[in-house]
């Protein structure tokens, strides 16, 4: 009898959040090429829809569920859905977020407080609304967390944001320490420039005259593709990473080795 494939996600369920676009999109196309069936959340319906069918149209499983992160009811409701859906839940890809471009000395109370709810209070709630699903049921599940290098490296104009990722981090390991009993893995990845960025900082990066700045400093000497984060994902997702909690991995062309 042959061995099942390494990193098999067949006929497993995962949600992965702010799917509508950019890293979300990708890495829920990823997983359902992988096998598995997947709800695609985010806040914008439309957009999640597009993804669905996107994925429907390639012979995968995919729903959309609409839903604001940062409401905790509608965290519950979002991983009840999908176990509706697929009559299971393996895990999933805590991935939506905000960005803020803001020298420090500019930045205000109310735009602080908001890149924490976005980035960080919203990712305590879903982790903590499918722990207490998990629990509950007996139930093994793996979560990714979607960091940042900027989590523990300083860059110009990101005080909010960097301090909203460096929370992620110590999420992601507080919650694999205190979970890993109930066999619940949670991880993290941190990627670095992207080819496509978050919602309200697309173009900065894009700038020839940024990617002029930005470019010598990458050992890669170039901008990550998104699909470049999917293996990661999927490892940190299968069983081949039962043993596997508590991590963060950079993914960012050694941007932070120099």
């Amino acid at each position: 009898m042959a061995a099942a494939p390494l990193f098999d996600l067949k006929d497993r369920a995962y949600i992965v959040t702010g799917a509508g676009r950019g890293i979300g999109a990708e890495l829920a196309a990823g997983l359902a090429e992988a096998g598995a069936c997947v709800a695609i959340a985010g806040r914008t319906a439309a957009d999640c829809e597009k993804v669905a069918s996107s994925i429907a149209a390639k012979g995968g499983r995919a729903i959309a569920v609409p839903f604001d992160a940062r409401d905790e009811a509608q965290c519950a409701a979002l991983i009840a859905e999908a176990e509706r859906a697929f009559g299971r839940l393996d895990g999933a890809v805590v991935n939506h977020g905000i960005g803020l471009h803001r020298d420090a000395l500019d930045t205000t109370r109310d735009e602080f407080a908001n890149m924490l709810d976005g980035n960080l209070t919203s990712y305590f709630l879903m982790c903590r609304e499918l722990g207490r699903r998990w629990v509950a049921e007996g139930r093994p599940g793996s979560i990714v967390l979607m960091s940042s290098n900027a989590s523990f490296l300083a860059y110009d104009e990101l005080a909010a944001y960097g301090v909203s990722k460096a929370g992620v981090d110590q999420l992601c390991r507080q919650l694999a320490a205190e979970w890993a009993r109930h066999g619940i893995r949670v991880n993290a990845i941190g990627p670095g420039y992207m080819t496509a960025s978050m919602k309200g900082i697309e173009s900065i990066y894009d700038a020839p005259e940024v990617k002029a700045k930005i470019l010598p400093k990458i050992p890669a000497g170039r901008y990550g593709a998104l699909r470049e984060l999917l293996g990661a994902t999927v490892y940190l997702l299968s069983d081949e990473a039962g043993y596997t909690t508590g991590q963060y991995l950079a993914i960012d062309g050694g941007y932070s080795l120099i």
